[in-house]
């Protein structure tokens, strides 16, 4: 169902189909143990029974409806205290495919993507380092397409948000032309500071008023930054100065 692509540089040139597994980030994983990959290699599925998102949440997704896959990167030239490009490259790439459907598609940080205030997109990064350097990214990604109902009221998909149906098949090889598109310009070298500027134009929140939850209290504030290591900076009504957050560190309140 899956095939590779002649469209791209790097990702997608091998793809791996698995009709059903437990984990596709897992199975990459396994495939870069065993030190049978080339970067770029994509792990897709139908059927992940066992999908994982961040903070130890769970990823569910309806077989055979939506885009559930792992793409293994090298990306041995990035220094590690440039490590949250890797996210920022995947969240804008994601980002941009579904903003070619759905104006209203932002990312909300780390790399969640929304499309009109609704989750529709969820990633896992998973990297393996070398020194001080990357030894192998492993990028988890789940895409809303077809699935139509959802447990949780703030999600949604492409085809909830655009009334249409979508072909996986051909919608999985037209979001890794731009998955390829975006980490072809980090690897340029040159792209750094650009790309980082470009995902604060897109990021939920930034210089906009939004609602928070911090130290147990209801507050407005806005995004002010996000740092070079990833920690999101925010300008809370009820503090004198910027902070600084990690995961877990601050809630979001959901409209």
């Amino acid at each position: 169902m899956y095939n590779s692509t002649q469209d791209t540089l790097i990702i997608g040139k091998k793809v791996i189909y698995l009709p059903t597994c437990h984990s596709t980030n897992d199975i990459a994983a396994e495939i870069v143990h065993a030190g049978l990959f080339e970067e770029g290699t994509v792990v897709i599925t139908d059927n992940q029974v066992k999908g994982r998102g961040q903070r130890g949440t769970a990823w569910n997704a309806n077989a055979g409806e939506n885009l559930t896959f792992s793409v293994v990167l090298t990306p041995r030239f990035l220094p590690i205290q440039e490590q949250f490009l890797i996210s920022q490259v995947t969240a804008l790439a994601i980002r941009a495919y579904l903003g070619s459907y759905v104006p209203d598609t932002k990312v909300k940080w780390p790399n969640d993507i929304y499309m009109n205030n609704r989750k529709a997109v969820g990633v896992l990064i998973e990297n393996s380092l070398q020194g001080t350097r990357y030894s192998t990214s492993i990028v988890g990604i789940g895409v809303n397409i077809n699935q139509a109902v959802f447990e949780n009221n703030h999600a949604t998909s492409l085809a909830r948000e655009t009334g249409s149906a979508f072909s996986l098949a051909e919608e999985f090889h037209k979001l890794l032309k731009y998955l390829d598109a975006y980490y072809v310009r980090l690897r340029s070298g040159f792209q750094n500071d650009a790309i980082r500027n470009e995902y604060l134009s897109h990021l939920y929140g930034y210089q906009q008023d939004v609602k928070f939850i911090h130290k147990g209290n209801l507050t407005k504030g806005s995004v002010t930054d996000v740092t070079q290591l990833g920690k999101i900076r925010i300008k809370l009504a009820t503090e004198p100065e910027e902070l600084e957050f990690g995961l877990k560190e601050i809630e979001w309140v959901k409209e």
